[in-house]
């Protein structure tokens, strides 16, 4: 095989070239996110990393895997991490026989990849299933992922029959991004309220988040920690600082989750057991009601500054067909509904959160409801389909839409 590049057998120290993947629909937030991180690498002398962001990915240049440690160890928004192991334009691109090509290309790159890991016996599979190709033009890249399972795989949920409608990482960036685009403070969080709770993606990562939980802390594996590039010392420092920088006292939000499904109540608290061993869950509340009918009670506040979050998945109860009546108007009732609170709470605490909407007239049939709030609309893909964010928070009548 002619490569034009192959990767070597490097120390931690060395600069080299990744590839990142994140939820689609997100680039440009995870691109400010990632340079963030690296700018606050707390260790000395680091190269100044090159980033280029495209729509699908995010080419890193000049980074070593202290970085990359680091990068990780903030990286709950993260899809996968690829290492760029070599490069070649000896390939027939003739589309009958491209497929063919391709494994044999990612064949004969197991062997590049093979001395990047500490163990001289790693399964040719094990390296096989991990490498991917991308191309440009005549040149095929070919990258090793150093997550393994995607990133938003946490290893804290037990598997259930029906997927998760929104993934853990893009769970993650809509969390952020919602604060970020009202410029209001998490920690300004009274109760995070969950009507359409399912599963708990939101719950459990708006713990990880608050509780600052690091990726690489999760019960999982990664495979990057059985290459020679990843860097101990490096993580166990990260660790000694983040522990520094936690208040003595765990900041821990009521959270009060809600969902029509009776099935749910006995998953809840089979995952409530398997949680305890790394997030909180001793101030969580959980009901099967009807977010149109009922509203738990919540903490009062008396600071202006307090609020209520609310992340809605609809569509509600239909994804078990548990309601036969039509979802037509879900939408519109969702926005009079939260109407109805932001009068039920005089606006103390005031009410941020987005709806996740299918469709652009399921969206339309919520926003024209939301009469007093802010507004402001973000479009991510997921499992194919063009997701409409809308955000709202209770505070002045501004519209925005971000195409």
């Amino acid at each position: 095989m002619n490569w034009k590049f192959r990767i070597r057998k490097p120390q931690t120290g060395t600069t080299l070239s990744w590839e990142i993947y994140f939820p689609p629909g997100t680039a440009t937030q995870v691109g400010e996110r990632i340079k963030e991180i690296l700018s606050s690498v707390p260790l000395p002398n680091q190269p100044e990393p090159s980033v280029r962001i495209f729509s699908e990915k995010i080419k890193l240049e000049n980074t070593n895997s202290h970085q990359i440690t680091y990068l990780l160890f903030h990286g709950l928004f993260l899809r996968d991490i690829r290492l760029v192991i070599a490069r070649t334009k000896d390939w027939d691109s003739s589309a009958e026989v491209r497929e063919e090509e391709w494994d044999r290309i990612l064949t004969e790159a197991v062997s590049i990849a093979k001395p990047l890991f500490n163990d001289p016996e790693v399964k040719f599979y094990e390296i096989k299933e991990n490498l991917h190709i991308s191309y440009f033009e005549d040149e095929i890249t070919v990258c090793l992922s150093i997550l393994g399972e995607p990133g938003y795989k946490r290893g804290i949920k037990a598997n259930f029959p029906t997927s998760a409608p929104v993934p853990e990482d893009l769970s993650q960036i809509l969390i952020q991004q919602c604060f970020e685009i009202f410029l209001v403070p998490k920690e300004s969080v009274s109760a995070l309220y969950i009507p359409f709770a399912g599963t708990l993606t939101f719950a459990t990562e708006w713990a990880l988040q608050s509780e600052k939980i690091p990726l690489l802390s999760l019960p999982r594996e990664f495979l990057f920690k059985r290459m020679v590039l990843f860097p101990d010392k490096s993580l166990d420092h990260y660790n000694k600082k983040l522990k520094l920088s936690l208040p003595s006292t765990s900041y821990s939000t009521p959270i009060v989750i809600q969902d029509t499904d009776p099935a749910l109540e006995n998953y809840w608290l089979e995952e409530f057991k398997r949680w305890r061993k790394i997030i909180q869950i001793t101030n969580w509340d959980h009901s099967i009601s009807d977010f149109f009918r009922t509203f738990p009670v919540l903490p009062e506040s008396e600071e202006e500054t307090s609020h209520f979050f609310l992340p809605l998945n609809p569509p509600y109860g239909l994804r078990k067909n548990e309601r036969t009546e039509s979802e037509e108007k879900l939408y519109q009732k969702i926005g009079k509904r939260l109407e109805e609170l932001l009068k039920l709470t005089k606006n103390r605490p005031k009410l941020i959160g987005f709806v996740l909407c299918p469709t652009e007239e399921k969206w339309s049939d919520c926003m024209r409801e939301l009469r007093n709030f802010s507004k402001k609309t973000i479009h991510v893909t997921h499992g194919g389909i063009d997701l409409r964010v809308l955000y709202f928070h209770s505070e002045g009548r501004v519209e925005r839409r971000t195409n």
